[in-house]
């Protein structure tokens, strides 16, 4: 779901769970004992709330949220010349239209003057995402408090009641919106199958129960990673109570901040290969790579049971499941021959990915259901809410991936023809020495606009771009922090130009005829709204290739975000803070994120307790084949600037030439 609404766990993730616990959850989904599942829905997420005064707002990302939602223009004006705007939009109309049919005291008690916000789904059969639905429809998911004092139990129990009386009083509703009919619908219960008689139950608790030996099955999921992650810190020399305390920033994040537990504090006193050891484990990103990875077995185990729980199983919102079936089954055959030429054309990437997705689907006729999955709380009345998804995960990842590469060949059948959708592409470039929260905020707001949003870093000029100390920046330093900031974001793709200083000259590239663009595409170029950066695109609609659609730059400009003290995030000012790692890792947090600072420093070859000078890592592995964290990065020499500041960066000779003809300077 993600966005305001955060990730929902699959039961492998969640670290306090016992492999006992796991497996009695899921004899009661064999045994259909489950009785609150309710169907996940595969649409357009969307938050809304409505104030005293009857004005309806909504929000799509947390920033949203902290301003008091977007007004209705603002939300409207958001999708124009997007390819989901009629999904958005309409879908918009028709809730809106159903909520107004409420009373004042009804609103006014339900959503408590804006401070609970609806969580719905958009389901759009013109504009879909893989399951394509048969009318258009609206789900309400559920009621969220984003009031300024902390949510008590019996705040929360409130929230709850009042969704219960909001999806009652709303579920079944009709609206039309010009010539569609919209349904608008509380959450849909799913009646489970008995397959407790078939074999799922029984090979996944085969399963756990082998992976979970070296614990036991009281054991927690986060004992069995903390152990892989003491046998690992041994093997290499650790101490043990700095182990103790990495374990601890690992699995509970909460407690080690109470207690004063850090990267950087564990790192004091180690030598240079335990500091990388560290870093490599202790990262909020590469903790959670690293656990994912440590647990994949569960994970696999899990899915493959959710397979037959969801095996013929159909969609509330789809009238023919066979046909539904069948034609996602085409579209996941073709992506993934797709992919696999993208390989042999040398992507090794797509080809990894079709190889690991492939590895848990199974079959493609394990993709059987025209459900994406199921939804439920357990215990009932805990708010641990978790999500089966089954076939759907593996062939949303393939497909998507395929989509977003460009996939346009037609298979000979017709379901396919219709799955080579235009898509918008919001295209970022820069020279990024280094990448900060500036542009990250940038990029976020992109990603919520387009399908897809590319980041290209320019190619470094001679004069390149120094730390104090002389330290170059290169554009594999800028890669590395990029996929480090943007690791969240699925649908945001980093790029470094091989041909192209100029971050223009690179965008017109991509933009245009020998770009990868296709006829029907929306293309967006990034700029801010701050000093008209809007107008270094003044010159893109010569460049564009013919037939894909360019949003006008002023108008898809996105205003920047400014630092807690009020002033603009800056390059310029982040190498600067860069020249001090430890006193000044304050502010370098404020530029990457405290989560992200090490790793960050670990890849321009600094340390925030001293110079690291080589590459980290040992030997050995943990349980089960777990990975052995490797060093990130390495120190490199450094070069020493010289006099190249008293020149100008060639990176930005063509900005220059358009500010000055914008400006109408002739001398």
């Amino acid at each position: 779901m993600g966005g305001v609404a955060g990730h929902m766990a699959h039961l492998s993730e969640d670290t306090d769970l016992t492999f006992k616990e796991i497996v009695d959850i899921l004899g009661k989904v064999a045994n259909a004992e489950i009785k609150n599942a309710t169907e996940k829905v595969d649409g357009q997420n969307l938050f809304l709330t409505v104030d005293n005064s009857g004005e309806i707002k909504t929000a799509r990302n947390s920033g949203d949220i902290k301003k008091g939602g977007m007004t209705t223009d603002e939300y409207i004006s958001k999708w124009i010349g997007h390819p989901a705007e009629n999904a958005f939009t309409n879908g918009f109309k028709a809730v809106s239209a159903a909520l107004r049919k409420l009373s004042p005291e009804d609103i006014e008690a339900i959503f408590a003057d804006g401070q609970r916000y609806v969580n719905m789904e958009i389901m759009y059969p013109k504009n879909p995402n893989i399951i394509l639905y048969s009318t258009p429809n609206i789900v309400l998911h559920g009621l969220q408090y984003f009031g300024d004092e902390e949510e008590t139990p019996e705040m929360r129990q409130q929230t709850k009641s009042k969704f219960v009386k909001l999806a009652g009083m709303i579920d079944g509703a009709t609206e039309q919106v010009g010539e569609e009919e919209w349904s608008v619908n509380g959450p849909k219960l799913v009646a489970l199958k008995n397959i407790a008689d078939g074999s799922a139950l029984k090979d996944v608790t085969s399963k756990i129960e082998s992976f979970a030996a070296p614990v036991g099955m009281d054991a927690t999921i986060g004992d069995y990673v903390k152990l892989v992650v003491e046998q690992y810190a041994d093997s290499v020399g650790l101490p043990q109570d700095v182990t103790e305390k990495l374990t601890t920033l690992m699995l509970d994040p909460e407690k080690a901040k109470e207690q004063g537990i850090s990267v950087v504090q564990l790192k004091k006193g180690l030598p240079k290969e335990l500091q990388n050891t560290v870093s490599n484990l202790g990262s909020k990103t590469k903790t959670m790579k690293y656990i994912s990875s440590v647990l994949k077995p569960l994970e696999v185990a899990i899915s493959d049971f959710a397979i037959e729980v969801l095996r013929g199983v159909k969609s509330y919102f789809v009238s023919d499941n066979d046909k539904e079936v069948a034609r996602m089954r085409a579209e996941l055959e073709q992506s993934i021959a797709y992919l696999k030429n993208l390989q042999a054309s040398g992507d090794e990437k797509m080809g990894e990915l079709v190889d690991q997705q492939l590895a848990k689907l199974g079959d493609i006729e394990n993709l059987a259901s025209s459900m994406e999955g199921v939804v439920f709380e357990y215990p009932p009345g805990s708010d641990k809410i978790y999500k089966l998804t089954g076939a759907f995960a593996m062939a949303n990842q393939i497909i998507g991936r395929a989509r977003r590469s460009g996939m346009t060949e037609e298979m000979e059948e017709d379901p396919v023809a219709e799955v080579s959708r235009p898509k918008t592409v919001a295209v970022v470039p820069g020279a990024f020495k280094p990448p900060h929260k500036g542009h990250l905020d940038m990029v976020r707001k992109y990603a919520d606009m387009a399908d897809e949003v590319v980041v290209i870093i320019s190619k470094p000029t001679k004069q390149g771009r120094y730390l104090p100390d002389g330290t170059e920046i290169t554009s594999e330093d800028s890669l590395k922090i990029w996929q480090t900031l943007a690791a969240g974001l699925s649908n945001v793709r980093i790029e470094a130009s091989k041909d192209h200083a100029s971050p223009v000259t690179a965008a017109y590239d991509f933009i245009g005829d020998k770009g990868p663009l296709n006829i029907g595409d929306t293309v967006i170029l990034g700029a801010s709204t701050k000093d008209d950066d809007w107008k270094r695109w003044l010159s893109a609609k010569q460049y564009v290739k013919d037939g894909v659609k360019l949003i006008d730059p002023e108008r898809s400009a996105v205003s920047p975000t400014t630092r807690p003290s009020g002033e603009p995030y800056s390059a310029t000012a982040f190498r600067n803070a860069l020249g001090g790692a430890t006193e000044n890792r304050a502010e370098i947090a404020d530029f990457v994120g405290e989560e992200n600072v090490d790793t960050v420093l670990d890849i321009l070859g600094l340390s925030a307790v001293e110079e690291m000078s080589g590459a980290g890592g040992g030997a050995g592995a943990g349980l089960t084949g777990a990975p052995v964290p490797l060093a990130y990065g390495s120190a490199r020499p450094k070069k020493k600037r010289s006099k190249q500041k008293e020149y100008i960066d060639l990176s930005l000779i063509d900005e220059v030439i358009e500010l000055i003809m914008k400006r109408g300077i002739t001398k």
